[in-house]
């Protein structure tokens, strides 16, 4: 009964229920169209109920926002066609645009207060005094669809978020601390790139979903903080795992050498101490909090003063804006065409390219997916035209209607929890029940089917041709794309007069990691150099927390080593500077003039200890060839 396809009957016949019920609410109370209710009911569904209802809020917010910016702009703008379809290019295109920059699924409110507006405000183009009564249909049964749909799956068979982000934590922390283990037993000769991108992709997964743990069911929405803490520990971890195994092959390396240079081998042990231990203890740490959420009676290992800053994600504003400007111009082109032809159904044209350009724009490459999605659309107009001018006529009563209908709602709810073929699942159902049009009394007008469904077909053709237009880019063009905001992101820590946030800094580099190494694998040097980066970018920020606290002529020493990793990364096609050596080598020397190194203590603020390991981090990221640290060397 726990097998994933018994899950995806349970989904299927939830949803097909939430579906069914919303239609029959809709056709008792008499609202004009059903077919809303249907697809807002299929549209939020989620296997995680938690996911279902945290979607619920999401869309009904942005349903509300969309329908009120639809009764503001057209009976304002109505007697001015172009500028109105201008300002509701616009609007969706802006609110596209915002929505790429929040990578979560608060995301879809953005999105949905986009392309509601066009679905609300271009069917009341011909009857501006009716745009209110239309918004409030569509508010009202979206509202009924996501009613049901909540209801549904909170109440029948509900699948915890928690269980499944604590499932997807243990295994984390399994692979994590048997990747540390094999670290620590190789001989030198083995890679430690081996397992980074499924640990960067589950810790970038987990983020995301942990968005979902306050609208849980289950003990897990009282333990959101446990989680965060859980999380940057996580994001703790990867550059500190990756650390230990540089430190361990330079430590190998250093042993067939008879003139390794003792200073540098104490150092390099050192820093391999301080990150074999600082991966003990998160990891220890990590488990115990997973411990304390799956039972309270266990302690909870976070201080209640620890900082509970927001984990940061890769946004890209180049990105973000030509996606925005091809759902403009697919709309006013779509509109163009409407405007100048006199062709009655041509608002479907206009506000179906608009909500395609919307659900695909977070992709690399939006085309393949916009035709796949069309592609289920249009192959759903087949069953609905034999349901619609067959099947149907002879239909009387609700419950004959529901039988009839239910094999196809199955299927189509069966095939959505796919990870591979689920968004086909919703889109054939977004045209199937768009197609058929139910409404309180039987009405099939085939001209009328031919006309609004060839709006649909004209909408994947335009979104496609004008999204190849603007966003085609190839793998490695955004694979540079990720790496010159990484750069940004180092520059900007380095270049920082106030010490930064880590978490901030970890979520971004980490998140750009896993999205590169998602798009090349982890054999690539793409990915080695940013895996390196990630490493660099926490050195940096702990270098940056020592100096504000260190004596002046330290201060002023990390101060330069600073600049330099400044210049390197605003030029980074030019290999690091020999000065840069130099004055990492010169910042060690003033701090093991202070003595050695004392016994790291991991509740306390960056000190001297995590500083002088921290620079040698960074050496051996920035100079891994280079000649080994001498403490007598001249400056």
């Amino acid at each position: 009964m726990t097998s994933p396809r018994w899950q995806a009957s349970f989904f299927a016949l939830k949803t097909t229920l939430a579906a069914l019920m919303a239609l029959w609410i809709t056709l008792w109370v008499g609202l004009e169209r059903p077919f809303w209710a249907i697809t807002t009911a299929y549209i939020i569904s989620s296997p995680l109920s938690g996911a279902t209802r945290s979607k619920a809020i999401y869309r009904v917010l942005g349903t509300f926002v969309g329908a009120i910016v639809a009764v503001a702009l057209v009976p304002a703008l109505v007697d001015w066609p172009p500028l109105l379809c201008l300002a509701f290019a616009l609007w969706v295109g802006g609110t596209l645009a915002i929505s790429l920059l929040d990578r979560s699924p608060r995301a879809y409110t953005m999105m949905l207060m986009g392309y509601t507006a066009l679905i609300v405000g271009f069917p009341a183009v011909d009857q501006p005094e009716a745009v209110f009564e239309i918004a409030t249909a569509r508010v009202t049964e979206i509202v009924l669809g996501i009613t049901c749909a909540t209801l549904t799956h909170s109440l029948l068979w509900p699948q915890s978020v928690g269980k499944t982000m604590g499932l997807k934590l243990s295994v984390w922390c399994r692979d994590a601390r048997a990747w540390r283990a094999e670290i620590l037993a190789s001989d030198g000769s083995g890679d430690p790139r081996e397992g980074r991108r499924r640990l960067a992709k589950d810790a970038m997964d987990c983020v995301i979903m942990a968005t979902h743990i306050p609208f849980d069911t289950s003990h897990w929405r009282d333990a959101s903080s446990s989680v965060q803490a859980m999380l940057r520990r996580i994001l703790l971890l990867l550059p500190a795992l990756s650390g230990l195994a540089d430190r361990q092959r330079a430590l190998d390396e250093l042993a067939t050498r008879p003139d390794a240079s003792p200073e540098w081998r104490e150092l390099l042990e050192h820093s391999h101490t301080l990150r074999e231990g600082q991966t003990a203890q998160l990891l220890d740490e990590c488990e115990a909090i997973l411990a304390h959420v799956e039972d309270r009676r266990k302690p909870k290992p976070v201080d209640k003063l620890e900082n509970r800053a927001v984990i940061a994600l890769h946004a890209d504003w180049v990105f973000a804006m030509l996606a925005g400007l091809a759902a403009a111009i697919s709309i006013l082109i779509c509109c163009a065409i409407w405007i100048g032809t006199g062709w009655a159904d041509g608002a479907v044209a206009a506000m179906m390219t608009g909500i395609f350009c919307c659900l695909f724009a977070a992709l690399d490459n939006p085309v393949k997916m916009i035709l796949s999605f069309g592609g289920a659309i249009i192959a759903s107009l087949v069953p609905a035209a034999f349901y619609l001018f067959v099947l149907m006529p002879p239909v009387d009563g609700f419950i004959p209607l529901a039988i009839l209908l239910f094999p196809v709602l199955f299927a189509a709810a069966w095939i959505i929890p796919h990870p591979r073929y689920g968004l086909m699942g919703g889109a054939f159902m977004l045209g199937f029940a768009n197609a058929l049009a139910l409404q309180e009394s039987y009405h099939a007008d085939f001209a009328r089917f031919l006309n609004a469904n060839a709006g649909q077909v004209l909408g994947v053709l335009v979104a496609a041709i004008v999204t190849a237009g603007l966003r085609s880019a190839g793998v490695d063009r955004i694979v540079r794309r990720l790496r010159r905001n990484l750069h940004r992101d180092l520059v900007s820590l380095a270049s920082a007069r106030v010490a930064p946030n880590p978490m901030a800094a970890l979520g971004r580099t980490t998140d750009r990691m896993a999205l590169i190494t998602e798009r090349l694998g982890d054999a690539t040097d793409e990915a080695t150099a940013t895996l390196r980066e990630v490493r660099i970018a926490e050195n940096i920020v702990t270098i940056q927390q020592v100096r504000t606290s260190a004596e002046r002529k330290l201060s002023l020493a990390l101060a330069r080593v600073l600049r330099d990793v400044t210049r390197t990364y605003q030029e980074p096609a030019q290999p690091a500077p020999a000065r840069l050596l130099g004055r990492i080598d010169a910042a060690m020397r003033l701090m093991l003039a202070k003595g050695p190194p004392v016994a790291h203590r991991q509740d306390a603020l960056p000190d001297r200890t995590d500083g002088l390991g921290a620079l040698v981090a960074l050496r051996r990221n920035l100079f891994p060839d280079a000649a080994d640290f001498r403490r007598d060397a001249l400056t």
